[in-house]
C-alpha cells in the first residue's frame, strides 16, 4: 500500500516550522516497508499544480493529511486555517480515488467537530505512529472498515465517517518515542529561511494551566526519549543537514530538571557544538542547569510566564510565582543568555492594575524581548471553555473549530488602545495582533540575510518600536 502524507500548513509567521509530527509519522510506516511520499506545502508557490503532480506520478493508495494548527492564535488578526484544509482535500477528492485520513495536533482539538466538517474517510486522534500503522495495516487487508468497527468495539483514537463516534475519543500515546524521519522533506530549507531546524526529547506536560491543550494532546504523563538517540539525532542535524541552530519545541525543556541537566552535560561531554534556544518553566530554572545549558550550547530562552501579576497567575493555574520569575529571568541577565518572557493580556480576571503589573514586572527585568498574545484562545476540553461558558463568553453550541478568544469582560472595548499605547513606550515589546515590532514583511527581509535562532533576540537592538496599523474592513 502506498501513502502520501501531506502537510497543509503554510504559515510562515514569525518563520516557517518544520512538520515534526509528519516526520514521526514517515519514519513509523517507512520502518516497516511501506513506500511513503511526503508534500509539505509551506513552501507551494501553486497548491494545484503541486498536488496534481504527486497525484498523478506517485497514485497514492491512502492520502493521510497532518493539520498542524486550526488558526494563527493571533487576537484581533485572527486567521482560520480550515478553508486551506478544504481546498486540499477538494483537490484530493478531484484527482484521486483514494480514501483520506486526517490527523495532527489541530484536529485533535476537535475531532468529531471536523471529522463532520471535513470530507474525509478516517480521523486519527492523538499520537499518530501506532494508530495509523494499525489503520493501514487494515486497509491493506481489503477490510471496508478497520476491524474494531466492525466488532462493534471502537477505538477511542479512530473516527471513521458514517459510523456513531466512540463513546469516549482520546488521544493515542506512544509508549517509546522514535527518531523522525526528515529525508522526504525540505529540511535545509526550513534551516535557511526559518533560522532553526526542531527537536523534540519529550511529550507530556504534567500541569495544569487553565487554556492549555498540551495535557490533553500528550497526556498528563511525561515520556522521555534516551539522552543518548537525542544526541545522535542532534549530530546528524548537524552533520548531514549543516544546522548550526536548534530549537527544543518540548512543551518544557526543563522538566524534569534531571534529564535537562542530563542531556546538556552529555553534549558538553560528547563536544556537540551547535546553538539551541527552547522554552523554559520559571519555576525548573536553577543556576546549575542554566550553567550547563549555557555550555552546551543554549543562546536563548522563552519563559512561559503569561502575567507579571500573582492574582493572573494564579488564575490561569500556573506552577511557579512572580518570585520565581524574578529569579529566572535574573539568572540569565546575569549568565547572559538571550531570555523572552511570553505575556498572556485579557485572562479571566485581568484588568488595566494587573496588566500594569505586568509591565511593571518587565520593565523592573529588562528582558531582551516580551512577547504579548492579546486574548487567550478557546479550545475544547480545557477549564477556559467551562469559565467562557459560565460568563456567556461562549454559548454550548458555540463551534471551537474556529477561533474565538477569551478576553476579560472588565477591559472590554478598551484593551487593545490600552496594550497599544503601553507596548510603543518600551522598544522590546512585540505584539503578534497588533503587529508592534513584527510584521510578515519585516520578518522575511530579515531571514534575507540568514539570521539563525529566533528573531524576537533582535528587538532589543532596535532603536524604537515600529507598528503597522491593521487594515479597516
Amino acid at each position: 500500500m502506498k501513502i502520501l502524507l501531506i502537510s497543509v500548513n503554510r504559515e510562515r509567521m514569525p518563520f516557517p516550522v518544520f512538520p515534526l509530527g509528519l516526520a514521526y509519522l514517515a519514519g513509523r510506516l517507512r520502518g516497516k516497508g511501506f513506500p511513503v511520499e511526503v508534500i509539505d506545502l509551506c513552501f507551494s508557490q501553486d497548491v494545484g499544480v503541486d498536488l496534481k503532480h504527486v497525484l498523478q506520478r506517485f497514485e497514492p493508495d491512502l492520502i493521510g493529511v497532518s493539520l498542524r494548527n486550526l488558526d494563527n492564535l493571533t487576537y484581533p488578526a485572527s486567521i482560520s486555517y480550515l478553508k486551506e484544509v478544504e481546498e486540499v482535500i477538494s483537490i484530493c477528492r478531484q484527482l484521486s480515488s483514494s480514501r483520506l485520513v486526517i490527523g495532527g495536533s489541530g484536529f485533535s482539538l476537535a475531532p468529531n467537530e471536523l471529522l463532520g466538517h471535513l470530507n474525509v474517510d478516517f480521523g486519527i486522534v492523538g499520537e499518530g505512529e501506532e494508530a495509523l500503522f494499525r489503520l493501514v495495516n487494515s486497509l491493506e487487508k481489503n477490510l471496508p472498515t478497520p476491524p474494531a468497527y466492525r466488532s462493534g468495539r471502537s477505538s477511542p483514537h479512530l473516527l471513521v465517517k458514517g459510523h456513531s463516534p466512540p463513546r469516549m475519543v482520546k488521544g493515542a500515546r506512544v509508549s517509546t518515542l522514535s527518531t523522525p524521519d526528515r529525508s522526504l522533506f525540505q529540511t535545509q530549507r526550513y534551516l535557511k529561511e526559518g533560522g532553526m531546524l526542531n527537536l523534540q526529547t519529550k511529550r507530556g506536560c504534567p500541569f495544569s494551566c487553565i487554556y492549555c491543550t498540551y495535557p490533553l494532546l500528550e497526556g498528563k504523563k511525561v515520556r522521555l526519549r534516551e539522552v543518548n538517540e537525542v544526541i545522535e539525532e542532534i549530530r546528524h542535524l548537524i552533520q548531514e543537514q549543516g544546522a548550526d541552530y536548534i530549537y527544543f519545541v518540548d512543551d518544557i525543556f526543563n522538566y524534569p530538571p534531571s534529564y535537562a541537566e542530563v542531556l546538556c552535560r552529555e553534549m558538553v561531554r560528547r563536544k556537540v557544538t551547535v546553538k539551541w534556544s527552547a522554552f523554559v518553566n520559571p519555576g525548573f530554572l536553577s543556576e546549575g542547569l542554566l550553567t550547563w545549558m549555557k555550555e552546551a550550547g543554549c543562546v536563548g530562552v522563552e519563559f512561559g510566564t503569561d502575567s507579571g501579576s500573582d492574582r493572573m497567575l494564579k488564575s490561569y493555574k500556573k506552577s511557579f510565582t512572580i518570585e520565581e520569575v524574578a529569579q529566572a529571568s535574573q539568572l540569565c541577565s546575569k549568565l547572559d543568555v538571550n531570555h523572552c518572557h511570553y505575556i498572556l493580556i485579557g485572562g479571566p480576571g485581568e484588568n488595566e492594575e494587573t496588566i500594569e503589573e505586568s509591565f511593571q514586572l518587565m520593565d523592573q527585568l529588562n528582558p531582551t524581548a516580551v512577547i504579548a498574545m492579546l486574548g487567550i484562545r478557546i479550545y475544547p476540553g480545557t477549564e477556559l471553555e467551562q469559565v467562557a461558558l459560565s460568563q456567556g463568553i461562549i454559548e454550548k453550541n458555540t463551534n471551537l473549530i474556529y477561533p474565538y478568544f477569551y478576553i476579560s469582560p472588565a477591559l472590554k472595548g478598551r484593551v487593545e488602545a490600552f496594550l497599544k499605547e503601553k507596548a510603543l513606550e518600551r522598544k522590546q515589546w512585540i505584539v503578534p495582533g497588533l503587529e508592534i515590532n513584527i510584521t510578515q514583511n519585516l520578518m522575511e527581509q530579515i531571514r534575507r540575510f540568514h539570521v539563525r535562532g529566533p528573531l524576537w533576540e533582535l528587538v532589543g537592538r532596535m532603536k524604537k518600536p515600529r507598528i503597522k496599523p491593521l487594515k479597516v474592513s
